[in-house]
């Protein structure tokens, strides 16, 4: 190739590279303004967002006051009539709403513009009919202060009087959880005169009709007051009041009432005041305000009651005469149960309140069941209740108890079917109250090895000797477990028992006394376990124990104690811990010596009423076996007068 040729091609490959060049050049410019233009759409799409939302936080949101606490209200405030009506977002000489805050349910902060005034408005609602309220004075704030719950509610104390809200337009509501009963009531005006009003015919009826299809009969109650001889400021009249709600503030249990006879507002609302651990005494305001009762005890007025029965029920049968006395019902938190020949008589005290009374009537008696009639001293309905009673045996009754039916007829109140059907269940127990020992079913001498959550622990009983006991080399100690008194009705245990005796086969240790000592008071057999019930009077749980026990072998026995005076359904003689209501379980073996004189006994309880009553006889042989009672020697001497 010659020199022009070479020439034109170095000119063509340097213009197609040019091209090249600029080519790119223009593709790269036009990517980065179709860059540039799209980042400049989207910042202005944020502007745009952030002004929408600019403008949505600016706009002021509208808030509406709750259903219900809308309505018109009354209250005692400043020593005047006041009377309130709240809509959907006005409240009268409040203004308007413009912010609301629930911090609780049902308790709600508001605050309300009036001109220039802010107004902050804490409401509880107690009832459908009661509201309290809590509020602060006008604030004014400056221009540039924004009106927030911490600028114009910051003021709102915890301790701050509360003013109680009744509604004018009220729906009564049952009376059942606010005061149910009849009861004969002492009273005590601090305003009127001194001293306390006791008359037998003051009474409060609060009763409520089952199926009644006026439901304003169980909205209502009524306060009988008498006037008492020699006492200016009593009176003679009876007061109907509507039951407006109840509520509890800490122990305190507040219900608000409405006098259906009076018109006055400030007469017709009352607030009562109960205690839950003393509900024998009853505050009441004599002003349309509940701020007053702070304790039932510096009330303006107080009433003392006494529950008293609603009715009074003929018996129409016996209870058998070995069931008179005096019982605890291990079925009914240890209840005192008293029982005479037609009444049984159940009092027992709850976590809440002084004390509960149920009194059962006698009305029917076929084979084991009887029917009687419940009269609960606290409340008015009339029910009845089937027993099942099996026979007394010691200090022992066993028995099941039905449901409660309205209907007064046996084959509906004494139907098998009113007993709980479980598929496991047991017997309930009523224990004498005062026992009488009998005859262990278990007895001997016998070294035990333990486990559980409460054991056998040394101790002394008494507390501190009064003087020092010898000490005593003992080569064994064992866990000691005897019945051996001469009628074989106590238990004695001994944690730590010296097993050691002298070259005579005497125990050397004859001070120690037992750790635990107990009486058997009454054995049986349910579903084929043995149980066994002990007391203690130095029990610091319960006097009374329940034991399930079965023999194991020859000479040994095995024995779970309960942590209370019942057993549970699942408790079995290995038992040893909480899950199934035991506190120790013990393995026994019988160990007795040549000189313990304790003689094993076992009865396993499936005949409880069998008489076993048993005294330890010592034979003694010789001289001292010749006797001379003067039975004897008559009977002798009329031999000899016969052969004469």
């Amino acid at each position: 190739m010659d020199l022009t040729s070479r020439r034109f091609l170095l000119v063509l490959v340097l213009s197609l590279n040019s091209v090249y060049i600029s080519t790119q050049q223009d593709s790269t410019t036009q990517e980065y303004s179709t860059i540039e233009k799209n980042s400049t759409i989207q910042k202005n799409f944020i502007q745009e967002n952030s002004t929408i939302e600019q403008n949505a936080k600016n706009k002021k949101k509208t808030y509406q006051i709750p259903e219900v606490v809308r309505g018109d209200w009354f209250s005692w405030e400043n020593g005047r009539n006041t009377r309130t009506e709240i809509n959907a977002d006005h409240m009268t000489d409040r203004g308007k709403i413009i912010y609301m805050n629930e911090t609780q349910r049902l308790n709600y902060t508001f605050i309300f513009k009036k001109d220039t005034c802010y107004h902050c408005v804490k409401l509880i609602v107690r009832t459908i009919n009661i509201l309290e309220k809590v509020e602060l004075t006008c604030v004014n704030l400056p221009p540039n202060v924004n009106a927030t719950e911490e600028n114009v509610c910051g003021g709102l104390r915890s301790d701050q009087q509360l003013i109680t809200l009744f509604s004018e337009n009220y729906k009564p509501v049952n009376c059942r959880s606010s005061l149910e009963g009849v009861w004969q009531f002492a009273y005590q005006n601090r305003f009127r005169f001194t001293g306390e009003c006791n008359h037998p015919d003051a009474q409060i009826r609060s009763c409520q009709t089952a199926g009644t299809q006026f439901l304003i009969t169980n909205q209502k109650f009524n306060i009988t007051y008498k006037k008492c001889d020699n006492m200016k400021g009593t009176f003679d009249g009876v007061v109907e009041y509507s039951c407006l709600g109840d509520w509890f503030v800490g122990k305190n249990h507040f219900f608000a009432v409405a006098n259906t006879k009076e018109s006055r507002k400030d007469e017709k609302y009352r607030c009562f005041l109960k205690n839950r651990e003393d509900d024998l005494y009853i505050g009441v305001s004599i002003t349309a305000e509940c701020n007053t009762l702070n304790t039932v005890e510096k009330s303006p007025e107080r009433l003392h009651i006494t529950p008293v029965k609603a009715e009074v029920v003929i018996p129409g049968c016996r209870l058998p005469q070995n069931m008179s006395g005096d019982w605890i019902n291990t079925a009914n938190n240890d209840a005192d149960v008293f029982i005479n020949e037609t009444h049984i008589i159940e009092e027992w005290h709850p976590d809440e309140g002084r004390y509960r009374r149920t009194i059962y009537v006698c009305q029917e008696q076929r084979d084991s069941r009887i029917m009687m009639a419940r009269l609960t001293v606290d409340g008015c309905q009339k029910d009845y209740v089937c027993f099942d009673f099996i026979p007394r045996h010691h200090n022992i009754i066993r028995f099941r108890k039905g449901l409660a039916v309205i209907k007064n007829n046996f084959h509906t109140v004494c139907s098998w079917v009113q007993f709980p059907g479980q598929i496991k269940w047991k017997y309930d127990l009523l224990l004498a109250k005062y026992p009488v020992p009998v005859r262990c079913p278990v007895a001997g001498k016998f070294a035990f090895k333990q486990v559980g959550d409460i054991i056998f622990e040394t101790r002394i009983l008494g507390g501190v000797t009064l003087a020092p006991r010898p000490n005593t080399y003992c080569k064994a100690n064992i866990s000691d477990f005897s019945v051996c008194d001469s009628d074989q009705k106590e238990i004695a245990i001994d944690e730590t028992y010296c097993l050691s005796v002298d070259h005579l086969g005497r125990p050397v240790d004859i001070y120690s006394d037992p750790d635990y000592q107990m009486k058997c008071i009454g054995y049986y057999k349910e579903n084929l376990k043995s149980y066994l019930i002990t007391f203690d009077e130095l029990d610091p749980y319960s006097k009374y124990r329940c034991w399930v026990y079965q023999r194991a072998e020859l000479n040994r026995i095995l024995m779970s104690q309960a942590v209370g005076p019942y057993c549970s359904v699942n408790q079995t003689v290995k038992s040893w811990n909480w899950t199934e209501g035991a506190a120790v379980a013990i393995d026994m073996t019988e160990y007795e010596r040549e000189r313990d004189q304790c003689p094993m006994f076992f009865d396993d309880g499936t005949n409880p009423w069998l008489l076993s009553e048993s005294h330890i006889r010592i034979f003694r042989f010789g001289s001292s076996a010749v006797c001379n009672t003067p039975s004897i020697l008559l009977f002798v001497a009329l031999l000899l007068s016969i052969f004469k």
